[in-house]
This record gives structure tokens, sequence and C-alpha cells, in this order.
């Protein structure tokens, strides 16, 4: 299987659908942003509770630096306690050959046609300033903006040493070893090529120009968002992921997210969808289980309208990390 969890990830709505998240200016703007390194023990956990049960919850992020490896001791104590394991993955793809194929034919604007033509000036000099810090411009011109917004991505995190989403397979990997229960909960998806076709609309050229304002900095927001999740900096993570993330919490919401899903309520419709999907789940676990350990985006754990706080308004007693 291909997996384009990070770039193609559905998107989910912030409190404000079309609010756009506002960027965090460097406190020190000409230093070298250094990404953590080796085995780290990522953030704490959110404890969530139900009279004598208890859900202990991971907040995820993306991006994820490429040569940390996270190990936390309390989160694998704790798995081994539980009778189950319940991740988010709402907005994964994995696709097979036949839809990459897809995929890859859809990225071609038809011939006659370019990028510089579909959108703005300026937003096109600044992808192309910001391509050529991740070492690609030339490419943009023959495709459609939905795929340009991915190549700077993919483009970006090669360049950076980033990888995408890691906390949510290394949980997987570890409830496998210690024999847990595994949920993978997942919101309903269009047909993939329905997909296709709305990422190819016009309006996705709004995407470009988020992911310009995450990443003009030459990846500086984006490494320190990396290390602030390494190391667990959960004050840092509050400001940095909806500025930097490359997922549906960061700059793929808001304007971008309602592009993406076809229009603003298309897009609210599949939020209040996914959240109310994903609390069915846990309050199962919260009924059934002693222990559920979770793995959700962090912006679920921090966010007014986030999981946890839906959980807080039906009653059940959140506490979070020391």
């Amino acid at each position: 299987m291909f997996c384009l969890t990070l770039l193609l990830s559905v998107t989910a709505m912030a409190t404000d659908p079309l609010t756009d998240a506002t960027s965090q200016e460097p406190a020190d703007a000409d230093i070298e942003v250094v990404l953590v390194t080796g085995t780290q023990p990522g953030p704490g956990l959110w404890k969530v509770t139900s009279g004598r049960n208890v859900m202990w919850v991971l907040g995820e992020v993306s991006p994820f630096a490429r040569h940390v490896k996270w190990n936390s001791a309390k989160f694998d104590k704790l798995l081994r306690g539980s009778q189950e394991l319940l991740i988010d993955f709402s907005g994964f793809w994995g696709a097979n050959r036949d839809e990459m194929r897809a995929y890859r034919k859809a990225e071609k604007l038809p011939k006659g046609k370019s990028l510089q033509k579909l959108i703005p000036a300026e937003t096109y000099s600044r992808l192309m300033t910001t391509g050529k810090m991740f070492g690609m411009s030339s490419d943009f011109d023959e495709l459609y903006p939905f795929a340009a917004t991915n190549r700077l991505v993919t483009s970006a995190m090669s360049k950076l040493d980033l990888n995408g989403f890691s906390a949510r397979f290394a949980a997987e990997d570890l409830g496998v070893k210690r024999q847990v229960r595994i949920t993978n909960f997942s919101a309903p998806e269009y047909p993939f090529e329905d997909r296709l076709k709305l990422w190819q609309q016009p309006d996705n050229a709004v995407c470009i120009e988020k992911a310009v304002k995450a990443l003009e900095d030459g990846g500086a927001g984006a490494k320190r968002l990396a290390n602030a999740w390494a190391v667990g900096d959960v004050e840092s993570l509050r400001t940095l992921v909806p500025a930097f993330s490359f997922s549906r919490d960061g700059f793929r919401r808001g304007a971008c997210a309602a592009a993406m899903r076809g229009g603003e309520k298309q897009a609210i419709q599949y939020d209040a969808e996914r959240k109310q999907g994903w609390l069915k789940e846990a309050e199962r676990c919260l009924k059934q289980n002693r222990n559920t350990m979770a793995v959700v985006l962090m912006s679920e754990l921090f966010e007014p309208d986030g999981y946890l706080a839906a959980l807080r308004a039906r009653g059940y007693t959140v506490v979070e990390p020391d």
C-alpha cells in the first residue's frame, strides 16, 4: 500500500471553519533550528476518566523528525494493562497501485494550461521562491494546485529530514506486540474517484497559499514543531500545531479544508461526522474497558471544539499531563 496520509488527508475544521491559523514568528529568526534526534519520550498523556474506567490519550503531530525514535515508557506500561488501543486514522489514504496510477495522472494539467495562469501572481511568485528553498520549482507549472501543494510539502520534508505521521504507527506496532485489541477508527470518505475530481478544482489554490505560509521561513517552524513533540513541550505545541502542521490541524484547515471537500458546508458536515464517530468509539471504550489507550491528532486535545472538549461537555473528567 502507498500512504499519502500527510498530503491528501481529509481536513478538519477549526471552531471558526474558515478562520486561518496565524503563523507564530520564530523567537530567534536568525538562529538555525537543529532537529532533535535519537530516542525521545514525546508528550505526556491526557487522562479521561469515567468512574473507575480510564482512557489515556496521546496527541501526535505531522511532521515528525526522521531520526527520532519515539519511546514512551509510560505509554508502554499503561498499554500493557489496557484492554484496547483506539487510533484515529481519519483522513488516512492507503492507496493501492491502481489508485496511485490514477493519482499521478490526475496531478497533470491538460496540455496548453499552466499553474501560473490558474493562481494569483503573488501566490505563484511565493510558491516558486519557496520551492527553490527545497530544490523544486521548474515542475510546478504542469501541476494542478492540489498537486503543487503536495509536491512542495514532500520536497520540504525530504530536504528538512522530516517524515509524516509516526506515533500512530509506532503505537499500533506496540499494540500488536503487547497483544492488545486495536481499533482503527476512520470517518467515512467519498469514493476515491470523487476525491480526485474535488482535488482538481481551482479552489484548491488556497491550499498553496497556506502551505507556502507554513514553509517560506525555510522550514524553521516545521522543525520547531517536530522538536516540541519529540521532547514533550506541550505549551509550545499549542501555538506551533495550527501554524506549522502539515495535516488537517494545520494549513489544511479553514478555507483549504473547504476547497478539498467541495465547499464549506461539506467540510463542516464531514467534521461533525468525524467527531461524532470518534466520540461514539471513545464512550464505548470508557464504558467497556477498565483501561484504554488512544492516539489522536494533537489539536484534538487543545481546541475548544476538539475531542477532549466534547468529552468534558458530556461529563467526563479530563486531566492534562503534568
